[in-house]
């Protein structure tokens, strides 16, 4: 790890136009503006020399320092002097980590600037940063903002296919389980990740939307077209999602309606054990009365004969029942 990476600047350099950067150093940075340089400035916000930087930067609008270095933040698009800040949202790809545990991506980029600004790990600069090491990286402003749209949406497609596995074995689970106890934690869990990425998913697609309707200079037609598509895609993940949580509650009310009728089932048997049993304790109790003329008390086959007529008795119920389709 370099001196620069541990102040917190992940990665400081210029985009050649052709696929790759050129590294700088920190205190190179726009001191030479090139015809067609761009410099990107990619930031570990929990260093305070990092955030030190930022307020240092004489040509960086104060409401964008401002984002950058937000604690908390929910994505949004604003356009500020020449250039925009954009608050994203990516999928944690972190080991062990919840995917539903979204991590911020912030960035402000302008005609020849980008600066994006980390709180942990993010997947998706890292692929450009790997995209450029083999030259086949963003070129210019609007290619690096599609590029992160690009890679953020692909996460996002993948987390959604893994929700909907996750969905289709709940719902092959519940067709056999004869135990539904554990299915109920497994589905409520699947909904609450569901809804945490639908409320992130609605805003980004509003902010490319945005970006591609109001097109900054620094956006070209090819640019724009894209930036679109992003959106377009970004409403159809918004769309999975909202599927999949309908898919979730209908799976949710078939397991209350099969819990409920086997809650019922069990009720109606209990109910109808207790009817059988009902008048041979009403008999057995009767005969126990300590009075005399009781029947068959002197009878040596008196207590057989009493078991007889209980158990047909017993019989002629069970088959009552089970002919009233109660059993």
């Amino acid at each position: 790890m370099t001196a620069a990476s541990d102040e917190g600047f992940v990665f400081t350099g210029v985009l050649d136009g052709e696929g790759g950067a050129r590294l700088l150093e920190v205190d190179q940075l726009a001191v030479q503006q090139e015809q067609g340089r761009v410099e990107w400035v990619h930031l570990d916000i929990t260093k305070e020399p990092a955030r030190q930087w930022l307020h240092d930067q004489p040509d960086l609008p104060e409401l964008a320092v401002e984002g950058l270095l937000a604690p908390d933040t929910e994505p949004r698009y604003a356009e500020l002097d020449d250039g925009i800040l954009l608050i994203l949202r990516e999928v944690n790809t972190h080991e062990n980590a919840a995917p539903q545990d979204m991590i911020s991506l912030r960035l402000w980029i302008g005609p020849a600037r980008i600066i994006s600004a980390r709180l942990r790990h993010l997947a998706a600069i890292e692929d450009i940063k790997v995209a450029l090491a083999k030259k086949s990286g963003p070129g210019s402003v609007s290619e690096f903002l599609c590029a992160v749209g690009r890679n953020m949406a692909k996460e996002k497609a993948q987390i959604i296919a893994g929700v909907v596995e996750d969905l289709d074995q709940i719902d092959e689970d519940l067709a056999q389980a004869d135990n539904t106890k554990t299915l109920r934690p497994r589905i409520a869990k699947l909904r609450r990740r569901a809804i945490q990425l639908h409320r992130f998913f609605k805003p980004q697609r509003a902010a490319f939307a945005d970006i591609a309707e109001r097109r900054p200079a620094w956006v070209d037609d090819s640019a724009a077209d894209e930036l679109a598509e992003l959106s377009a895609e970004f409403g159809r993940l918004a769309a999975d999602i909202e599927a999949i949580l309908g898919r979730a509650q209908v799976t949710q009310d078939e397991l209350r309606s099969l819990e409920n009728q086997r809650a019922t089932d069990i009720t109606t048997t209990l109910t109808v054990v207790a009817a059988i049993f009902l008048p041979l304790g009403f008999v057995t109790g009767l005969l126990g009365i300590n009075v005399g003329g009781i029947p068959l008390a002197e009878s040596k086959v008196g207590f057989w004969a009493v078991c007889g007529g209980l158990l047909v008795l017993g019989i002629a119920l069970w088959l009552y029942f089970r002919n009233r389709r109660y059993l």
